[in-house]
């Protein structure tokens, strides 16, 4: 009975490698086929030092692309891993959007952003100088939704970042979320 167990643990771990290994594939995948499609165009260095507000990630990408005609902006996606070791490493991923200055975007628009950053209720309002609204969302935190960067940084540009997974559909929702609000 107990090399049965070891056997079907062994496996399951197998089995769980496998998964986890094809899901990333089709991840990225997914992701090279929406920047084909998008047309985005790899740029060398962001367009920020610190667009998600941690000068310490492990990568930051950026591409630059076409949210509409006329409406340019850089997509930047980061990550952030932390921890020491393998069992308290925790990564972090993030997506962000960059409007260089010639995106003229009103203050009031800024403003309805920097909003949903105080509705996360977590610390992430305190790193934008924003004050927060207290809120509980129980275990699974803030939903993706809900920014955790809305800012016009020092050249007149704006950034918008999110906690997210770097796939398609997160980041079109997240395109779907900035067009509804223009």
């Amino acid at each position: 009975m107990i090399i049965d167990l070891s056997i079907v643990l062994a496996a399951m771990v197998i089995a769980s490698v496998i998964y986890l290994y094809f899901r990333d594939r089709m991840m990225i995948g997914g992701l090279k086929d929406f920047l084909r499609a998008g047309k985005y165009k790899l740029q060398v260095q962001p367009p920020l030092k610190a667009p998600f507000i941690y000068e310490n990630l492990s990568r930051v990408t950026s591409y630059n692309g076409w949210l509409k005609p006329e409406m340019p902006y850089t997509l930047i996606l980061g990550i952030r891993i932390t921890g020491n070791g393998n069992q308290d490493r925790i990564s972090y991923q993030y997506i962000g959007f960059y409007f260089p200055p010639q995106v003229e975007l009103s203050d009031e628009w800024l403003e309805g952003w920097r909003k949903k950053v105080a509705e996360r209720g977590d610390n992430w309002a305190a790193k934008s100088g924003i004050e927060k609204i207290e809120k509980n969302w129980g275990s699974k935190g803030a939903p993706d939704s809900l920014p955790i960067r809305a800012a016009r940084v020092e050249n007149g540009g704006v950034i918008l970042a999110w906690n997210g997974l770097h796939n398609t559909d997160h980041i079109e929702a997240r395109i779907n979320d900035v067009l509804a609000s223009l």
